[in-house]
């Protein structure tokens, strides 16, 4: 389960160390042994910040699709989300930038079970 999460995609054939320090860095030929065992296209995944908010891994087989823009508040990055529409299923990418957070202080919605009592 650890390297289905933490993996991530790579520019070299084969895999890796990863960069995180778990799971591995898998490459494009992988990516393709994989999809053809399992009669599919694309491989689409997240978790890890990619600047346009979206990345296809070289081959165009891997996507990446990462949702939160200026990830914690400093990365600069762009969100993105992908849609399949259509017969052909093939991805629709929105990308979009971050917009400001509203002025209110951390925790501020925030209650205590305590106060219930």
């Amino acid at each position: 389960m650890c390297e289905l999460l933490w993996s991530d995609p790579g520019e070299l054939n084969g895999r890796h160390p990863s960069k995180r320090g778990v799971g591995v860095m898998f490459g494009p030929d992988i990516a393709e042994k994989f999809l053809a065992d399992n009669g599919l296209e694309l491989l689409v995944r997240a978790h890890e910040v990619k600047p346009e908010g979206f990345e296809y891994q070289k081959g165009g087989k891997v996507l990446t699709v990462f949702s939160a823009p200026n990830y914690c508040d400093q990365m600069g990055n762009k969100g993105a989300f992908c849609r399949f529409l259509g017969a052909d299923m093939k991805p629709k990418i929105t990308s979009f930038e971050k917009v400001e957070h509203p002025k209110i202080p951390p925790m501020a919605y925030a209650s205590s079970w305590g106060s219930f009592f």
